[in-house]
């Protein structure tokens, strides 16, 4: 494991846990400052991400798709909080127009500011719904992908499969030939031992007859 990738994961961590903190900050006390602050540690977050993908792709193949899924969550994550973000700006600066219209506007121009905020809501759904779905199209690819090269892998296993089987045949004509040849050899020297002895005998038998 990328000991820099480490690195950059532990600051993305630190950005993330600030992120969630000012979020809850400004839920309770609607900080423009904390906003303000958001939006520079969401630029740090896109940094530590970029870093991330890049040290991930220059690492061995062994531990390049493991960080790789990683980098993937925490971009998921980094556009949860993002939508959280976004949609908690709207309601505030949605409020801060109503209180400055309250008083001054009837009631006509502040249901027109609500409805603006619904098509902003829905938007905002239509967007991530559109993300989600082009998640899925860039799996099904990949998986085809897969599939394709592992289709072609067993084609070219199959097409192999009548080269292999001659082989097989060949070589167990030529063992069984060879077993042959060893049978005729043995019984050949068998029958020039017993020649052999014969001799031998025949003379000892001459000799001290």
């Amino acid at each position: 494991m990328s000991e820099v990738f480490n690195s950059y994961e532990v600051e993305f961590e630190k950005y993330q846990q600030q992120v969630c903190s000012l979020i809850q900050q400004i839920q309770i006390n609607k900080s423009d400052e904390a906003l303000i602050e958001i939006d520079s540690i969401f630029s740090d977050l896109q940094n530590c991400l970029q870093q991330m993908d890049i040290e991930s792709a220059s690492i061995a193949v062994s531990d390049r798709q493991e960080l790789k899924n990683k980098v993937k969550r925490y971009k998921s994550e980094t556009e949860t909080l993002k939508k959280q973000f976004r949609i908690l700006q709207d309601e505030i600066v949605s409020q801060k127009t109503k209180d400055s219209l309250f008083g001054e506007q009837d009631n006509q121009q502040i249901q027109f500011i609500n409805t603006q905020d619904k098509l902003v809501k829905q938007t905002l759904q239509l967007e991530e719904a559109k993300k989600v779905c082009f998640e899925i199209e860039s799996i099904s690819n990949n998986i085809q992908v897969q599939l394709k090269s592992q289709s072609d892998t067993l084609d070219r296993n199959i097409n192999k499969m009548p080269e292999i089987q001659y082989d097989l045949g060949e070589s167990n004509s030529r063992l069984s030939r060879i077993q042959s040849k060893m049978r005729e050899h043995k019984i050949i020297f068998l029958i020039v031992l017993a020649i052999f002895l014969t001799g031998i005998s025949i003379v000892l038998v001459y000799k001290y007859a």
